[in-house]
């Protein structure tokens, strides 16, 4: 698959919320720094989120910069993953175990 606008568009990005001091919302990216929108409400303040994170990918592609994908982080016990079939090819994945 090519990595360009409409794939980084397509991933689900972790989303933060936050209500601000002056009755404003701020949405942003975490994981991307600097992807923020604001307004008066949650739902504007993540629309203005969706502009500043297809500008921001935009820009970044063209200046040939990398673009963070989102990961999930799975804690499986020991006890557990000692008992999943096939659990050589998943082992490449994990750490600490």
């Amino acid at each position: 698959m090519t990595k360009n606008l409409s794939y980084y568009l397509s991933l689900d990005y972790p989303i933060t919320i936050e209500r601000m001091e002056d009755k404003f919302y701020s949405a942003s990216i975490p994981l991307v720094k600097g992807c923020k929108g604001y307004g008066p409400t949650p739902g504007d303040a993540m629309e203005e989120l969706a502009g500043t994170k297809e500008a921001l990918f935009a820009i970044m592609l063209r200046q040939h910069k990398s673009i963070p994908e989102p990961t999930i982080k799975l804690e499986i016990p020991v006890s557990e993953f000692s008992r999943i079939p096939n659990k050589k090819r998943l082992q490449r994945f994990v750490q600490n175990v």
